[in-house]
């Protein structure tokens, strides 16, 4: 019998409503990309400066060329660098905040995972997973599961507890953290940057004060994580920024120190932020239906299905840029060289000609494979992390967590404002909790 759950239903609405950021289109924008789909599934939208694909064949097709379409502007352009590159002539902006930008600017030429091609991309992803071996992986569930038990113990016992604050943000936080050799007494400092990296993602406007605000955090970033290395290279300990500098493959540079600060910003974000986003949506689409609870605590091995149905329906991040190297069709619709292009994978994974009944969430195991993580050579290095984490956690959060449910079913949930990066900001909850 295949276990089927609902989904809420989307507002009617455009796309230029979703880059507008209205509030309950950004909480579900699905209905705006079912009527891109159906009404011009490649199209370019003057507002984002972008072609924007929407259908689950044309945006595959597109994932698996990295030889005519290129990662070089693989966040887009609210990106931190865009901003760099939009504030470095212009005199309102404070001069210090101005060098910081010129920093990342020379930073980011160092093309780096995300944002390379091939054959650089393969180089790095190589010299990356001679350092992020499956034995670091396997080692961090039981420490996921036992930050869990915890982080259930110091859930409120007289009221709402926030599942963000509580649960969903400090298992990526600590996890990539302790990856990265960063110490506790770090952590709220390490949040900051991660935000000031996300801030700009799916937002097309910022006032000077949140600028200067990224990039004082950005240079705070880079300054750490520069000292870090340097003490590294003389004192190896067996962490995962010692692991990078030493990481060596036959005929092959070992990675420079810009390449290295860049692919940490991609692991701090990618570990933290999403993962978050991820574990959050999780745990909201369970406290909408109880019966749903119920059959993964009966039946755990579902939990694999689980997560992929909602990273397919509530991806963290919901859509991925390209770049066109040559005049170049999609889905017969011309696309010029040099052009920038938006896949919506938040639409791909409900295209109709894909998935049967799309917008619910299906445990069977027969649904084809989400386009949340990518697809091909630039699929996500850390998806086998996410998935890991985010199975432990709730593994242990069914087994001590009952009656999970909505602090107020009535109220709205508020999510972020990002076009790109779909996250839930508070997200308050009842429950009854058994002893560890």
């Amino acid at each position: 019998m295949t276990e089927r759950a609902e989904t809420t239903t989307c507002p009617a609405a455009t796309f230029d409503d979703l880059l507008a950021l209205r509030p309950d289109v950004v909480r579900c924008p699905y209905s705006a990309y079912a009527a891109q789909r159906d009404s011009e599934p490649v199209t370019h939208n003057e507002q984002l400066g972008a072609w924007v694909v929407t259908r689950h064949e044309d945006v595959l097709d597109v994932l698996r060329d990295a030889t005519r379409f290129s990662n070089r502007m693989a966040s887009g352009p609210s990106s931190v660098s865009s901003i760099a590159q939009q504030i470095l002539q212009n005199d309102e902006i404070p001069e210090r905040t101005r060098r910081q930008a010129a920093r990342r600017i020379e930073l980011s030429k160092s093309r780096v995972l995300l944002f390379s091609d091939p054959p650089l991309h393969k180089r790095q992803r190589s010299l990356v997973n001679a350092a992020f071996t499956p034995r670091r992986v396997a080692e961090l569930d039981g420490a996921v599961k036992e930050l869990t038990n915890q982080l259930i113990d110091n859930f409120a016992s007289d009221g709402p507890t926030d599942i963000v604050a509580a649960f969903s943000m400090p298992i990526p936080m600590t996890v990539i953290a302790t990856l990265l050799g960063v110490p506790p007494s770090h952590m709220a400092t390490f949040k900051d940057w991660s935000n000031a990296f996300t801030r700009g993602v799916g937002a097309l406007s910022h006032d000077i004060d949140a600028i200067i605000e990224i990039f004082d955090q950005v240079d705070a970033f880079y300054d750490y994580f520069t000292e870090e290395l340097d003490h590294r290279r003389e004192h190896p300990v067996d962490d995962l920024l010692s692991d990078l500098l030493a990481a060596r493959l036959d005929g092959e540079a070992p990675l420079t120190l810009p390449e290295l600060l860049q692919m940490l910003v991609q692991f701090l974000v990618a570990g933290n932020e999403t993962t978050t986003n991820l574990l959050t949506s999780a745990v909201w689409t369970l406290a909408k239906d109880p019966q749903l609870q119920n059959t993964l605590r009966q039946d755990p091995s579902k939990l694999t299905n689980f997560l992929d149905e909602v990273l397919r329906l509530e991806p963290p991040v919901q859509g991925i840029w390209r770049v066109a190297v040559d005049d170049v069709e999609i889905g017969g619709t011309h696309v010029p060289a040099d052009g920038l292009i938006y896949l919506v994978t938040g639409s791909a994974n409900r295209d109709p000609e894909v998935y049967t009944q799309p917008d619910d969430l299906d445990l069977d195991e027969s649904r084809p494979r989400h386009l949340t993580f990518g697809r091909g050579e630039h699929s996500c290095l850390g998806m086998n992390l996410a998935k890991m984490e985010s199975k432990a956690a709730l593994t242990v959060l069914l087994e001590r967590c009952h009656d999970i449910a909505l602090a107020d079913p009535g109220q709205d949930v508020t999510f972020h404002r990002s076009f790109v990066l779909h996250g839930i900001e508070s997200l308050p909850l009842t429950m009854s909790t058994t002893s560890d």
